[in-house]
């Protein structure tokens, strides 16, 4: 295994990447990998592990505004840029010679889960997708379930107050990614852990990152996914970050081919072993079997509606 350091661009902005490469002989279906919130590439040296020992090329990212990543101010956590900045590291992987560009997968976990859902429905290149433990699926309902309708109502308040001390050009507040996690729960405290683990993440997110996901519901689009081949991995334990009943909600929505993978461990339990082990044997399954024997089926006409908008859009 080889692993280098590259940069790719999104919007205008260099953006930082881990490039691991295996040992086979090129080129190789190339899979893009994207962490949780404002976690960092290096967090995703272990998953990406996995899938170069079973002969894929992986490329790891920073989002814009995160970890090596350029972009201003620093954690703007907004769902909908990190759709960008995957669909970017996607033209970036398929220029790599190493890579065959016409079998590229996404892999994402947490809120990154919910973000490769939405990438794949916009980019059909996508030969298709894992996403594991999604999370903010239909971010309103899970802020307000998390967070409980007392501190959903304070955060409203101070989303309007932010937006107006913005509009009069001053900086936003900055606040802790896992503000409404409770003190000193294991999630919450594993934030707090990892600073100590990596020089480059910072759990801190803009404020105004809270009214992205207000309004961001890739649940609402995840029926125009469909034919891309689609696997949902989750923890089936007691978990309030990322529920059970949401991923069945979503999944139930989503067309064939997928698959609902549901383990048994909790909130943290798939962030290492034996967890980690076992939901990376699934998505090396799921890409070993529509990367490397099959080809995209064809687009249903709903699909084609959403590609053809997308598009157009650019």
């Amino acid at each position: 295994m080889r692993v280098e350091t590259v940069n790719y661009t999104s919007a205008g902005l260099t953006c930082a990447a881990d490039l691991y490469l295996p040992d086979t002989p090129g080129p190789v279906p190339g899979v893009v990998c994207g962490e949780s919130g404002v976690k960092v590439k290096e967090m995703i040296a272990a998953p990406a592990k996995y899938l170069v020992e079973a002969g894929f090329a992986v490329l790891a990212i920073d989002y814009r505004s995160t970890g090596g990543s350029e972009g201003e101010p620093r954690g703007q956590l907004f769902p909908e840029q990190q759709v960008t900045d995957f669909r970017n590291a996607i033209s970036y992987l398929q220029g790599r010679d190493e890579v065959d560009a016409d079998r590229i997968g996404i892999w994402g976990n947490s809120v990154a889960g919910s973000v490769v859902i939405q990438t794949a429905v916009l980019d059909r290149r996508i030969g298709c997708v894992v996403a594991q433990s999604p999370s903010m699926l239909n971010g309103w309902s899970a802020t307000l379930k998390i967070a409980g309708s007392p501190a959903f109502g304070k955060l409203r308040d101070s989303l309007q107050a932010d937006f107006e001390q913005r509009a009069g050009s001053h900086d936003g507040q900055a606040v802790p990614w896992l503000q409404f996690g409770k003190a000193g729960d294991e999630v919450s405290q594993s934030y707090v852990d990892l600073a100590d683990s990596y020089p480059s993440f910072r759990n801190e997110i803009l404020l105004e990152s809270h009214e992205h996901f207000l309004t961001w519901a890739p649940e609402y689009l995840i029926d125009r996914l469909a034919p891309t081949p689609l696997l949902i991995v989750t923890n089936g334990g007691p978990d309030p970050y990322h529920e059970l009943s949401e991923v069945q909600t979503s999944f139930a929505k989503a067309g064939q081919p997928k698959h609902l993978e549901i383990l048994p461990f909790d909130a943290m339990g798939l962030y290492s072993e034996p967890g980690l082990g076992a939901a990376m044997k699934q998505a090396v399954d799921w890409f070993d079997r529509y990367l490397r024997r099959t080809p995209l089926p064809a687009l249903s006409p709903k699909a084609q509606d959403i590609s053809l908008t997308a598009g157009a859009q650019r």
